[in-house]
């Protein structure tokens, strides 16, 4: 069954897909089943570089952006409801670090996409949107959603970033130790790409860790300062970006 999912998304679905506007394939072998999204997701991570050596660049960038992104599928979100217990699923978040590492970083154009204006290749589209577009980036239990939910009306009548940032924090103050496992194992992938080669997946990284910062910033600054303390031998670009992520004032 799993090679049937891995040759639907990354062969059937890819090459019917145009232009980033519809697919075109039915796929409820995939659908609706947070079991079956689990551990096909589970095991592509494990075997990302193997599994996906067979597919072009733009299959594998198609393909992805059909799993993780909400725009396309509800597997990525069907993963988060599985049940299975946490540890497996925290133990799962980390394995992305296979897809950066193994796949993206030895594809991707070493370019910075936040600093191109040319169009973006669909790998690369993904490796950089990754966090924007993935639901990973965002865990709350059932007391921390309602608190923000309480937040949100209030946020349009603060005066200072300083106020703001600290009414989108205070819902994080309860958060129980699954959750925030959830969010340690999604900083552990990005701080990881902060250590690879290709510039497009240290982007990707310091692009996740600019979102996690105005939520956790006792996660995601401490990651970035120690990426900045190299900042000599770093590409003049990415210090620029890092210090944005470091405030969360990043697109």
């Amino acid at each position: 069954m799993y090679h049937q999912q891995l040759h639907l998304v990354f062969h059937d679905l890819a090459n019917q897909y145009t232009e980033r506007q519809t697919w075109q394939t039915e796929t409820e072998i995939l659908e609706d089943d947070p079991q079956a999204a689990f551990y096909f997701i589970e095991r592509l991570l494990e075997n990302a570089k193997t599994d996906l050596a067979p597919f072009s660049n733009r299959q594998v960038g198609l393909g992805l952006d059909f799993i993780f992104s909400n725009a396309h599928s509800n597997l990525a979100n069907d993963f988060k409801q599985a049940d299975v217990p946490y540890q497996r699923k925290e133990k799962a978040i980390r394995t992305l670090v296979n897809l950066f590492r193994d796949v993206m970083a030895p594809r991707c154009e070493p370019k910075l996409s936040a600093f191109s204006k040319e169009s973006h290749s669909d790998l690369q589209y993904i490796c950089y949107m990754f966090w924007d577009v993935c639901p990973w980036s965002i865990w709350l239990n059932d007391s921390a959603r309602a608190a923000m939910l309480d937040v949100i009306p209030t946020l349009s009548k603060l005066k200072s970033p300083k106020a703001m940032n600290a009414a989108i924090q205070q819902p994080y103050k309860t958060i129980d130790v699954e959750t925030r496992g959830y969010y340690e194992a999604t900083a552990y992938v990005m701080q990881e790409c902060l250590r690879l080669d290709n510039p497009a997946c240290v982007e990707s990284g310091l692009h996740g860790l600019g979102h996690l910062v105005p939520f956790l910033p006792d996660i995601a600054v401490p990651i970035i300062d120690r990426y900045l303390k190299n900042k000599k031998n770093l590409d003049e670009n990415l210090v620029r970006y890092a210090q944005a992520a470091r405030t969360g004032m990043i697109l």
